[in-house]
């Protein structure tokens, strides 16, 4: 397909090659993973093109990176003038890709492709004054990626799977009205229930001093949590067997002594509680350990 392109007859599913006028063509080789020559893309054409919004594809050929650049709106709409439905289109090339490997002139339309020096280029047939074949004489057979456009995969679709989407879509529409009817059918059984819990045991009437109740009580049950894991670590203290405890209290801050073996046993023991406990105050009097810390 040329910009000059006025008439394209399509049977079944055909292979779209590009003219060269409909992309900017680039090659050179990096020493770059694929990945990395991809990013560089856009750098590669940077005042070289015309300004625009352009997509970038990138194939590697042997040791050379092909870099092209190309707008997805002017390929689209040429296949829109032309009459060309989504379903005919199997895949998109450049010319520079689908025709690399042959020798021969193509003919295509009143132009010309020639390869030269690994470039395929367009001209038209008057100037070029060379015997060419017709580009249905020749076997395409590209093994290189078809063409990414933007819109190919999305707005180009075949009419059996637009038709397919829209019962899906029409499914999904009835699936979630049912939904909404069930939700709201099961909102308005929760509320009837929530007012009777409500009179039943006389809780405040608004959302906010309920929130406020539940708030409290959340924080009464993390302390309680809280102060059950310190008792836990506490009672868990590595004693030897003539060790015990002779006191423990959490009314207000847990205290707790503790009758040692050895006065030098504390500072084992001190290693051990500070690993979890928040300590306040912590003596040793006689053989007698005795531990203030927080809740």
């Amino acid at each position: 397909m040329d910009r000059d392109t006025k008439d394209v007859a399509i049977s079944n599913k055909a292979i779209l090659i590009l003219s060269p006028a409909f992309y900017w063509f680039h090659q050179e080789k990096l020493e770059l993973p694929l990945s990395q020559a991809k990013k560089i893309a856009p750098s590669i054409f940077e005042g070289t093109i015309p300004e625009g919004d352009y997509s970038y594809f990138v194939e590697k050929v042997g040791d050379t990176y092909w870099f092209f650049a190309y707008k997805d709106e002017e390929i689209l709409q040429k296949l829109s003038s032309l009459g060309i439905k989504p379903s005919q289109i199997a895949k998109v090339y450049p010319a520079q890709i689908a025709l690399f490997g042959i020798d021969t002139p193509v003919k295509i339309g009143n132009k010309v492709a020639i390869n030269e020096n690994g470039t395929i280029i367009l001209m038209p047939m008057h100037l070029a004054n060379i015997e060419a074949k017709d580009i249905h004489q020749i076997t395409i057979n590209p093994s290189a990626k078809p063409l990414p456009l933007k819109a190919y995969g999305s707005s180009i679709l075949s009419e059996d799977l637009i038709y397919k989407l829209a019962i899906l879509t029409f499914i999904a529409i009835l699936v979630y009205a049912l939904q909404v009817f069930l939700q709201k059918k099961d909102l308005a059984t929760l509320q009837a229930k929530e007012v009777a819990l409500m009179q039943k045991y006389n809780l405040p009437p608004t959302s906010l001093q309920i929130k406020s109740i539940i708030s409290k009580l959340h924080k009464i049950q993390n302390e309680q949590l809280a102060l059950r894991d310190n008792l836990d670590f506490i009672l868990r203290a590595p004693l030897q067997p003539t060790e015990y405890f002779t006191k423990l209290d959490f009314a207000k801050h847990i205290t707790f002594t503790i009758n040692l073996s050895n006065p030098k046993r504390a500072e084992s023991l001190k290693n051990y509680f500070v690993k979890k406990l928040h300590i306040l105050q912590m003596r040793v009097d006689n053989n007698q350990l005795f531990v203030k810390c927080r809740r």
